[in-house]
């Protein structure tokens, strides 16, 4: 069989494994994810690993970006097997022909062509651009202080779309923390209020090969294609009423996106048109580029031109962090509805599963997701003791949980140094988290009330009279008793 020409059949299992892979060594962002969703594996030959993608752009990034990582990944995968990949276009579907008349239609037949097509245009405002999801809206948007300020933001926005003070405006913060959430939240509420109004949202990676093709095109000199994609971007972007931009650290190697934006950013906002963009860092945190600076790809820190670093640095920008104790509770009760959590201890189960810091709203998604899965696959009823059978760190197990780490962690909850606990300080701010220390230190190890005693300077019976006029006045107050479980629960998990 010539393998030059046929490709072997695989199941689509080698590549998920490849990806799932390139997913383990770094976290990606939603770019990303969908960057890889467009890639297809044809099969192997000749221990080329075969790939295709739609279009130039992607190949092209593909190999920039990720070519180093895929090569690795194949490698884990398939071993010696592999030796290199190679991408391929995939073929465009031919457009569908225009149907033509030969007769002339009747007046009355153009004028209600005409009035459907107005009607059909009108309900496809709010369409352009990439897809947006229906859930995101600012009903199901969880606010907490982490958030807090974005979201008021943007409400303000949508009262007054296209004013000044709050235009551009530029929602920043790391990967998963529901910057896209928001842009989209006011684009629904501004097309609920209005549904005539033109609404464009784009993934910077989209902007980006909507302004390379044109360059493309310009360099290949094909004038005639080069002419209809510069009126299909005017078409998009120069005639829209909000502009939303996701993720615009994706345009650092991209300096003519960059001028394009820019140049963008300032006609819609002279046209009184709203502009809101997401990023992961504030302004603050990129390097300008002086005009004519080529950017470089091995700079530590990321690089954006100075035309439009300007902009980012005089329009309102909004941060979003990590989400607290408080937020983190209200996405997973919000979330978790769909899960069956046993009904006498939802509350706690949420609680539970909220206690640990989580870096992102995805990580707590994929913990929801597991569980779901774990009760869909395996039978595993998702009850308190179950879900904490399922979570609990094999180094927390019990067994190697040291009485230190339980004096360290419950420090830190109280914000003070771990030293304090084996001070002789007697004082409200020292003597409580020291009694919730020996209390947990006795409920989660074996160790006797002597072993510790010893890592707090204490005999083993101001131990048990610790425990003992903690456990009493956990029966009297509430917050106290909530207090001492979070805390345990951090160390469970």
């Amino acid at each position: 069989m010539d393998n030059t020409i046929a490709l072997l059949n695989l199941s689509t299992s080698p590549w998920q494994s490849v990806k799932d892979y390139m997913l383990s060594q770094g976290e990606f962002s939603s770019f990303g994810m969908q960057f890889l969703e467009t890639i297809e594996f044809e099969g192997m030959s000749g221990g080329i690993a075969w790939l295709s993608v739609p279009d130039k752009f992607r190949e092209t990034w593909l190999n920039s970006h990720y070519g180093d990582l895929l090569r690795k990944a194949f490698s884990t995968v398939l071993g010696s097997a592999f030796e290199d990949y190679k991408v391929r276009l995939r073929a465009v579907s031919a457009p569908v022909p225009e149907m033509k008349f030969p007769n002339p239609v009747p007046a009355v037949v153009k004028q209600a062509a005409k009035q459907a097509a107005q009607v059909k245009r009108v309900k496809k405002k709010a369409a352009l651009g990439s897809p947006m999801y229906a859930g995101y809206t600012f009903e199901n948007f969880v606010e907490g202080s982490c958030n807090s300020l974005a979201l008021k933001a943007c409400l303000t926005v949508v009262e007054k779309p296209g004013d000044l003070p709050m235009n551009p405006l530029l929602v920043y913060g790391a990967s998963g923390l529901g910057k896209t959430h928001l842009l989209q939240a006011v684009a629904a509420r501004l097309t609920a209020k209005n549904p005539e109004m033109r609404v464009v949202y784009r993934q910077a990676y989209d902007f980006l090969r909507d302004t390379m093709s044109i360059v493309e095109a310009s360099v290949a000199k094909e004038w005639a294609k080069r002419d209809e994609l510069k009126e299909k971007f005017r078409q998009l972007y120069s005639e829209c009423d909000l502009l939303l931009i996701d993720d615009i650290q994706l345009l650092k190697s991209g300096v003519y996106s960059q001028e394009i934006l820019a140049k963008m950013i300032n006609s819609l906002r002279n046209s009184g048109k709203q502009v809101i963009l997401s990023c992961d860092r504030h302004p603050a945190s990129f390097k300008k580029l002086a005009a004519g600076e080529k950017p470089s790809r091995d700079a530590s820190v990321p690089q954006l031109t100075s035309v439009l670093l300007n902009h980012l640095e005089n329009c309102v920008a909004v941060g979003m962090d990590e989400p607290d104790l408080n937020t983190r509770m209200g996405v997973i009760r919000m979330k978790s509805e769909r899960l069956p959590f046993a009904s006498d201890d939802r509350e706690e189960i949420c609680r539970f599963l909220s206690i640990p810091p989580r870096a992102n709203f995805r990580l707590i998604e994929g913990v929801l997701n597991w569980l779901d899965a774990m009760h869909s696959l395996n039978g595993v009823e998702l009850n308190l003791h179950s879900i904490k059978q399922l979570l609990v760190s094999p180094q927390n197990d019990g067994a190697t949980l040291t009485l230190k780490c339980i004096s360290e962690t419950v420090a830190a909850s109280f914000n003070i140094d771990a030293v304090v606990l084996s001070s002789k300080r007697q004082d409200k701010g020292a003597s409580i988290p020291r009694k919730i220390a020996m209390f947990l230190c006795r409920e989660l190890t074996s160790e006797t009330e002597q072993e510790v005693g010893k890592i707090f300077n204490r005999d083993y019976s101001t131990v048990i009279a610790a425990i003992r006029s903690l456990v009493a006045m956990m029966d009297k107050d509430v917050a106290l008793a909530r207090r001492v479980r979070d805390i345990r629960y951090m160390l469970e998990t």
